[in-house]
């Protein structure tokens, strides 16, 4: 229950997402280039927990002006940590933020490592929503992908998340695996409906670089080709609109009032923190001038320096000058990504000198504890211009079945989307790759198909 004085701050907060990212797996699928270990020792993970609450507790000073909606826990495999790490996230979140009474509340989990004591605890933490890696039913195919399940222990972690009262349950499915047919594909989806999930997302194989997939050339010569991949997609978002789940989003459905809250919000241009190792975050910052400015960036991929630099940590209240990752300090300060701040200030004119020796250029920083404590213990600090808002707003939005609106690009720019969009607009309109209803602007049926190339029109 809030007191009276959140009470009347309530208007005053600003909607907040929160990614969590949990780097350790069992072991690492062939097609899998995720930010995530195989078979980390488990003092590892202590210090890494560690570290994680710390950064947490970091954003106190941040977290005034925010309530959460959404808090998303990914990886890697969350459900192969010990479930009491996972409690102690949960309080460290909930002791520096205020988590809204409705927020969505996921985590990810792999079929093996979903136990019916970790279910329990994760629904009595406040998890709400779960999310299952199944990918095939056929556990051929599951064996090639070097998963660590099968079917059998996928039905068993899904019953047993509905004996624990979870009421919002997505499957992760995969298509175009190597030699998998169109029957067996059918298959797998035949079996999830029956399940009745509330969701589910249908991906498409894709072979990443530097992945063992890309190296096996035996199991490259067995994907489909083009043409079959698109017959894929058309079965799947065929059987499932008939089995009642609406397509939202390019590759995911949802039973009504279902759909991902949290991923939403990356789509539509909402707020988003993210906590952890390589977790990127997209934030509005107040500047001295009054101003507002969009920023992104995310923090090391290197799990060693992440543990180091947060269990230092004294987040926002701390001694910048005796902080020893201090932005000042750093010999390589290309690998923070400061050159390209201070090259957005300059555009911006908010520096006189293009010299990193001139202490005048750490005024905006100083004036700023958020940017500040950006600066220091992250990575690429980009602050957004118009044009990557309009960019981003277009092809982030058009993932969504429902679109871009007309009058949310003028309302949010203060431009007609025409005037900046109008030929590329009416180039894939005359090709059928898009649609107009209703002043939205959508990708056709046919468009999703070549959703890549349409897409990167939209970069001015």
């Amino acid at each position: 229950m809030m007191n009276k004085e959140e009470s009347g701050r309530i208007s005053e907060w600003k909607d907040l997402s929160i990614y969590i990212h949990i780097p350790f797996c069992k072991s690492k699928c062939i097609y899998c280039d995720f930010l995530s270990f195989g078979g980390c020792a488990y003092e590892e993970q202590v210090q890494y927990v560690k570290a994680l609450c710390k950064e947490i507790v970091s954003y106190e000073d941040m977290a005034k002006d925010y309530r959460v909606q959404t808090i998303y826990i990914g990886g890697g495999t969350p459900s192969y940590i010990n479930d009491n790490f996972l409690e102690e996230i949960m309080d460290a979140i909930r002791k520096t933020f205020s988590v809204a009474e409705n927020a969505e509340i996921t985590i990810e989990g792999n079929p093996d490592s979903l136990t019916r004591d970790k279910l329990r605890t994760y629904h009595g933490i406040g998890m709400n929503r779960l999310s299952i890696g199944l990918q095939s039913a056929n556990d051929e195919m599951l064996r090639t992908l070097n998963r660590v399940h099968n079917y059998d222990q996928f039905i068993a972690a899904f019953q047993s998340a509905r004996q624990e009262g979870f009421s919002n349950i997505n499957v992760d499915l995969m298509s175009g695996l190597p030699g998998e047919s169109m029957d067996s594909y059918v298959r797998t989806l035949a079996k999830v409906v029956k399940l009745s999930p509330e969701h589910i997302s249908a991906y498409s194989l894709i072979v990443e670089e530097g992945t063992p997939l890309e190296e096996n050339e035996e199991l490259l010569a067995m994907l489909p080709t083009e043409e079959e991949d698109r017959k894929l997609y058309a079965k799947t978002k065929l059987l499932l609109k008939n089995s009642g789940y609406e397509r939202y989003e390019i590759s995911n459905y949802a039973k009504k009032g279902y759909a991902c809250r949290h991923n939403l919000v990356y789509w539509t241009g909402g707020e988003y923190l993210g906590l952890g190792l390589g977790a990127s975050s997209y934030l509005t910052v107040r500047l001295e001038d009054g101003s507002k400015k969009k920023i992104r960036f995310h923090g090391t991929e290197n799990i060693q320096e992440y543990i180091a630099r947060f269990l230092q940590s004294d987040g926002m209240q701390g001694d910048e000058y005796t902080n020893m990752y201090h932005a000042y300090e750093y010999e390589d300060e290309e690998l923070y990504g400061l050159d390209d701040a201070y090259g957005m200030f300059d555009q911006m004119g908010m520096t006189g000198s293009n010299s990193h020796s001139n202490l005048d250029q750490y005024h905006l920083y100083e004036e700023n504890a958020l940017l500040e404590f950006i600066r220091d213990y992250y990575k690429e600090l980009h602050f957004q211009t118009r044009k990557d808002e309009m960019e981003e707003f277009m092809f982030l939005g058009l993932r969504c079945r429902n679109g871009v609106g007309k009058e949310t690009f003028r309302n949010r720019f203060g431009l007609a989307m025409e005037d900046v969009y109008g030929k590329v607009i009416t180039k894939y309109k005359n090709l059928g790759l898009l649609s107009e209803d209703n002043g939205r602007i959508y990708l056709s049926d046919k468009g999703i198909d070549v959703s890549d190339t349409v897409m990167a029109d939209f970069m001015l």
